[in-house]
């Protein structure tokens, strides 16, 4: 059995610890590593929690805005983590994910963030083929009292980058039957500053809010929580357009239970997104050429999505182990349009109608084969079904009209009804070589099913699920699910003063989805003209399957020099390319380290962080992608806890030299006129001194 905590960034008291992370294989044999950021309390001022990544081996984030960060891990990204929100998918509301999965829960909301290190257990969801990521809000709990308690938590804070602010309150009544608690948050920020100038637009407006109970009895559980999120405002300049609104309006409800020796949990939900989206509001339209008139470039696109989605699992003792048997399923709309303000004529069904239903049934047994041998077996099979509407173009005109109207009928005359049946197979063993040293070695077969965007993209567009990568895309219909094939050895080495926990993987995938040059007459005539209009370099590129294979090493490692220092780092590489012809895998982070130096007292931390990344120059061709220059970054930060006041002062500087960079994994600039070349990778935040203030009850 292994059980370690590991404890990596500040703490905040010897009474009240908040890790910054830990790595987590506890009480019996869980069958995974789970890597858990605990942000309470530590310094993180970024408003986009997917930020947070960076601190976890392996991950990182692909950032399109100040609140549009998209998940990556180990090179694969997007719709290919399974990235769980309170234990719940939410499906973007727009089509270039400007409101990613991370972002519905604002950073000082945010409990907790997990990744499941390496091969995600086929319990952890569908398509699970890049991982499976957790975030858990902060919420009321039960506590042991018949008595009700009273608790709360607020915070606020400002960042000196970009003029920004946030806070938040939760409060909450418990006892041990019933819990409840309302929440709520507020972010704020004009556009953030770099070395040379603005990023713009990078401002920002996010308000959330959230209402739970839960009751509990005996064996039996049941929870119920109301989110509404409401973003206003914020700028994406890696993607052709801003965010205008996103409404978003989640339920979730839960009930376990303990059943004849028999552990049963089980969840519900439902969510709805509406999305409004504008290439002028916050920044300039695109130039028109060719005697155009005035305003014939503004576009307003409007998007919409709805969600249902379930999942019930059994866990009993079974043939010497722990068996756990579970469905789920995770059924999506979407639909968007693409309007022109100045005509009531132009209109494109981007979208319409779009169903993309998961359904899955999973069994996976995990027990002891020998002393110091566990053993990892799961088998899940999942169906996709997909289908489509019929699209339209209107209010163009000559050739452009002509094409439009060609590719629509094409596509409406097309068999847009999909099905997929996808296996996913995990097998696991972890052996303990000593009492400090644990070997983990994994081989798994992962699937997942093309997005909307990937199969009914019909007119060449930037709708890509947030790509950035500055190109028009179309889709296929007929295209296969990816299969990866995925080996992982693991090596966890532990004492009292140090730790060094390296991994190592490899993936080979057959039919990864990806952009090649498009080859269809019609859609590369309509492409022409299009960029012609406006002056754009864009590629046409078509979504199609290749063969690709990404492996590559991460590690985190620590040491305690004494009782009060200690230095702690995570390293992080991974090689993405394709089979068939050599060509990088797009919007792949180079080779990177963090490593920090923490003083801890009882009562404060103070610590010097590093963080550093190699050049970029193993780039995507097909995609024209840019290479950037290798930087690195010093931050300073700490914390002091008020003794018997529940009162928590932080306070930090990021980038203390106002180092000018450009995020390997940010996108490129699609806005123009601005202090930012449009074109070129967006560059990352300058010198940010910030402070925030925490108070619990």
């Amino acid at each position: 059995m292994l059980c370690s905590l590991l404890c990596v960034a500040s703490t905040v008291s010897a009474e009240h610890p908040a890790s910054l992370s830990e790595i987590v294989v506890s009480g019996e044999y869980s069958g995974f590593n789970v890597y858990v950021l605990h942000p309470d309390l530590i310094n993180a001022p970024a408003a986009d929690s997917a930020q947070l990544l960076k601190k976890i081996p392996g991950a990182n984030v692909n950032s399109n805005g100040t609140v549009t960060g998209i998940a990556q891990y180990r090179g694969m990204y997007g719709q290919r983590i399974n990235t769980l929100i309170d234990g719940i998918k939410i499906s973007s509301g727009g089509p270039n994910a400007m409101d990613s999965p991370l972002s519905y829960i604002p950073r000082a909301q945010l409990e907790s963030l997990e990744v499941i290190r390496g091969i995600a257990p086929v319990s952890s969801g569908n398509e699970t083929i890049g991982g499976t990521i957790r975030a858990t809000s902060t919420r009321s709990a039960f506590t042991e009292e018949e008595q009700l308690t009273m608790h709360g938590e607020v915070s606020a804070g400002g960042h000196s980058v970009n003029s920004g602010y946030d806070t938040s309150l939760l409060m909450s009544m418990a006892n041990q039957n019933h819990r409840m608690h309302v929440a709520g948050s507020r972010q704020d920020s004009d556009d953030y500053e770099f070395a040379n100038g603005d990023v713009t637009p990078s401002e920002h407006e996010r308000n959330s809010y959230e209402i739970g109970y839960g009751f509990k009895r005996e064996n039996h559980e049941i929870g119920l929580e109301y989110v509404l999120n409401d973003t206003n405002g914020s700028g994406t300049p890696a993607l052709p357009m801003d965010i205008v609104y996103i409404d978003a309006d989640i339920v979730r409800g839960t009930y376990t239970s303990r059943w004849n020796q028999i552990d049963i949990e089980s969840k519900v939900y439902w969510s709805q997104v509406d999305h409004k989206m504008s290439n002028f509001e916050l920044r300039l339209p695109p130039l028109t050429g060719g005697g155009a008139g005035p305003g014939t470039m503004q576009r307003f696109s409007l998007a919409d999505s709805e969600d249902v989605g379930y999942g019930i699992d059994a866990s009993m003792s079974f043939a010497g182990g722990k068996l756990k048997l579970g469905t789920d399923g995770h059924l999506a709309n979407h639909d968007a349009d693409v309007f022109n303000p100045m005509s009531v004529t132009f209109r494109v069904e981007n979208f319409n109608d779009i169903k993309r239903d998961v359904f899955g049934v999973f069994g996976e047994w995990q027990r002891e084969l020998a002393a110091a041998w566990d053993l990892e077996l799961g088998l899940r099979y999942t169906r996709v079904n997909m289908d489509a509407g019929s699209v339209s173009a209107t209010g163009m005109i000559g050739m452009m009209a002509m094409n439009a109207n060609a590719l629509a009928t094409t596509f409406n005359t097309s068999d847009l009804s999909q099905q997929d049946d996808n296996i996913d197979v995990v097998l696991k063993l972890n052996h303990a070589l000593r009492k400090d040293t644990n070997i983990e070695v994994g081989f798994a077969r992962k699937m997942r099913s093309p997005t909307y965007q990937e199969r009914y993209l019909w007119l060449p567009l930037q709708s890509t699920g947030g790509l950035a990568d500055g190109n028009n895309y179309i889709g296929d219909i007929n295209l296969d699910p990816e299969v990866s094939y995925q080996f992982e050895l693991g090596l966890d080495l532990r004492n009292k003063a140090a730790y060094f926990a390296p991994r190592a993987f490899y993936h080979h995938v057959d039919d990864y989805i990806e952009g090649i040059d498009a080859t269809n007459t019609t859609a590369i005539a309509f492409h022409t003209m299009a960029t012609g209009m406006t002056g754009s370099r864009a590629k046409l590129l078509q979504f199609a399957n290749v063969d690709a294979r990404l492996y590559g090493i991460d590690a985190d490692f620590g040491y305690h020099l004494n009782d009060f220092w200690h230095v702690d780092g995570v390293v992080s590489y991974v090689k993405g390319e394709r089979r068939d012809n050599g060509d990088n895998l797009y919007r792949i982070s180079p080779a990177n380290a963090r490593l920090s130096l923490t003083r801890q007292q009882k009562n404060w931390s103070a610590t010097l962080e590093t963080h550093a990344y190699l050049e970029k120059d193993d780039v995507s061709g097909v995609t024209n992608e840019l290479e950037t220059a290798g930087y690195a970054l010093l931050n300073i930060y700490g914390n002091y806890n008020i003794p018997k006041s529940g009162l928590t002062f932080v306070a930090g500087i990021d980038n203390l030299f106002d180092k000018n960079y450009a995020p390997h994994l940010g996108g490129v600039n699609r806005v123009r006129g601005v202090d930012v070349p449009a074109g070129v990778r967006v560059p990352g935040p300058g010198i940010n001194g910030y402070i925030n203030l925490v108070y619990k009850w």
